[in-house]
C-alpha cells in the first residue's frame, strides 16, 4: 500500500511517453491535441482513482462536501494527539463506512472524548454534525454528540382484577 504514489508516477510516466508519441506523429494537430487531452484526463483520472482507495483517509473536507440531510454515525475513532483526528463514518442511506481524517483540533477531539465516554456510559451511538463548512477562517469544528438512549420496553397494562364479595349480594 506504501508503493502506490510510485505506482501513480509510474502510470504519469507512460501517459507522457504515450503522448509524447502522439505528439511526435505525423498527424494533423486535432488527434494530436486531442492526444494531451486524454492525457490529462487519465492523470486526473489516476489522481482521484488513488484518493479513493479504501483504506486510506480521505481529507475530511471530502465529507463536508458529500452534505447528507441528515447527521452521520461514527462507528470508530482514533486520535493521534498534535497530528489528525481518525474517523469511521457510515452517512445515511449508505450501508458502507468512510475513512477520514481530520486535522488536529484541541475542542474537536475534548468534543469526541466526551461523546465517546457517555455513549459507552449509556449504550448509545455517536453522531457528526457535518453542517461545517471548511474555509480558510476559524470556525468552529463539527460537533460530536450522543443519541439518546434507547427506551426501554413498555410495561403490559395491568391485568384488572375485579373481587366480589361472597357475602355480597350483588
Amino acid at each position: 500500500m506504501e508503493n502506490i504514489p510510485y505506482l501513480y508516477v509510474l502510470q504519469t510516466l507512460l501517459a507522457g511517453l504515450l503522448a509524447a508519441i502522439a505528439i511526435w506523429s505525423r498527424r494533423k494537430i486535432g488527434p494530436r491535441a486531442a492526444a494531451v487531452m486524454v492525457l490529462l484526463l487519465l492523470v486526473l483520472a489516476g489522481y482521484f482513482s488513488l484518493e479513493n482507495l479504501l483504506g486510506r483517509p480521505q481529507h475530511f473536507s471530502h465529507a463536508v462536501s458529500d452534505r447528507p440531510q441528515e447527521d452521520s454515525t461514527v462507528l470508530a475513532a482514533s486520535l493521534d494527539e498534535d497530528n489528525a483526528i481518525y474517523l469511521w463514518i457510515r452517512h445515511p442511506g449508505t450501508s458502507q463506512p468512510r475513512y477520514y481524517r481530520m486535522e488536529w483540533d484541541h475542542d474537536a477531539a475534548i468534543s469526541l472524548k466526551r461523546a465517546i465516554d457517555q455513549s459507552l456510559r449509556d449504550n448509545s451511538s455517536i453522531m457528526i454534525d457535518l453542517e461545517y463548512e471548511p474555509s480558510l477562517e476559524v470556525r468552529e469544528m463539527p460537533q460530536f454528540y450522543n443519541l439518546p438512549p434507547p427506551r426501554l420496553p413498555r410495561k403490559p397494562p395491568p391485568e384488572i382484577y375485579e373481587y366480589r364479595n361472597p357475602d355480597s349480594p350483588i
